[in-house]
């Protein structure tokens, strides 16, 4: 039999800690193990009676969420943190931080128009996280109780030579027009170890779905640009999409591409979410599937889920290849092992050795060590 969930809750808000602890008592496998005001007396209350999740505020007296954060990763780095979230930018900033320095996700407070609705959306959430806090947690004890993050989604291919960590139909790379992008839990993390590795000059452009809403998609492009020599921008309708740019699909919006007198065409699409997403992966790979002829790279790295799939297959049909993140260096293997469930992955990558199979499939039109 599994173990329950062990979960605490720390916000300096009685009512906020209240719904929450509420609503965290209903689920089935969670036990609730405490609350604490601030992030003093958490630390006191985790030394004596350890959770595997922890919800953070961020704003709190005597010890703020960051610094918590901070002293929960150096002392407990098995403990999974969710940062509790307020949709604004100076939030989307503070939470962009947290998720650097080790948050596993982050969870937004409600928006609802009624507070029926705010517990309605709040529930949701928090269901998809604590699934994604025990499916780490049970990874954790069949790989002997060690932190190492592993996903059970699925099982990881065999191993295969060291420069090829999976190679499933040998079929050749053909020319290389673009290349798609989609991430989504433990994607801010893997992007900063990504994309500050790829060359300014790098020959086509990047397109990128990460799973965030509005604001947050705006801070992370921010972020990933400061820190990389290839420009990052949030997509935009009408944006002419230019070699050695990365265009991130803004919260909240499809982003697809369009073939327009030659020149290909960002465009943002309201349309409804797809796998409870938007912007998805599926949606903006099927389009540009259809842009480019399937002259296309499908990058798939860690994330809850199957979107993705769908998208790799369609440019996979028209001639393109796809790469994926492997089990090992991903948060969660649901995104990526989807894909090489469908049979749709060429080759599955370390997350280290990411960047340089991009840039030698976007440079080479090859993918050989």
């Amino acid at each position: 039999m599994k173990e329950n969930l062990k979960v605490m809750v720390v916000d300096d808000m009685v009512t906020q800690r209240h719904i929450l602890t509420q609503i965290i008592s209903d689920f089935n496998g969670i036990e609730l193990i405490g609350s604490a005001p601030n992030g003093k007396i958490a630390l006191a209350k985790i030394a004596f009676k350890p959770p595997d999740l922890v919800l953070l505020d961020m704003f709190m007296p005597e010890m703020d969420g960051l610094e918590t954060l901070a002293q929960i990763k150096s002392l407990y780095p098995h403990i999974d943190v969710i940062i509790l979230s307020s949709v604004d930018r100076e939030m989307a900033e503070l939470t962009m931080k947290a998720l650097s320095a080790g948050a596993l996700d982050f969870l937004l407070k409600p928006t609802g128009k009624t507070a029926q609705d705010g517990t309605r959306q709040l529930r949701s959430e928090l269901s998809r996280l604590i699934s994604l806090a025990k499916t780490r947690k049970y990874s954790r004890q069949i790989r002997g109780n060690t932190p190492a993050v592993a996903a059970v989604i699925a099982t990881p291919p065999p191993a295969a030579p060291e420069c090829r960590p999976f190679m499933k139909s040998g079929r050749k790379v053909s020319r290389t027009e673009v290349v798609v992008i989609g991430v989504s839990t433990g994607g801010p993390n893997a992007l900063q170890e990504l994309i500050p590795k790829l060359s300014a000059d790098f020959p086509v452009p990047i397109l990128l779905v990460q799973h965030m809403p509005p604001m947050f998609t705006t801070s992370l492009a921010s972020r990933l640009n400061q820190i990389s020599d290839i420009r990052v921008v949030e997509a935009n309708e009408g944006d002419i999409i230019e070699k050695g740019v990365v265009y991130i699909a803004p919260g909240g919006h499809h982003l697809v591409v369009r073939s327009v007198s030659g020149q290909k065409i960002a465009g943002l699409s309201d349309s409804p979410p797809v796998h409870s997403c938007r912007p998805a992966a599926d949606v903006l790979f099927r389009s540009v599937a259809m842009a480019y002829n399937g002259k296309a790279l499908a990058v798939v790295l860690t994330g809850m889920g199957s979107d993705g799939t769908s998208g790799v297959a369609a440019i996979r049909r028209k001639g393109g290849y796809a790469i994926v993140q492997d089990a090992k260096s991903s948060v969660i293997w649901g995104m990526p092992g989807s894909v090489v469930e469908a049979g749709e992955a060429d080759e599955v990558i370390p997350l280290d050795q990411m960047a340089s199979k991009i840039m030698n499939i976007a440079k080479e039109g090859q993918s050989l060590c």
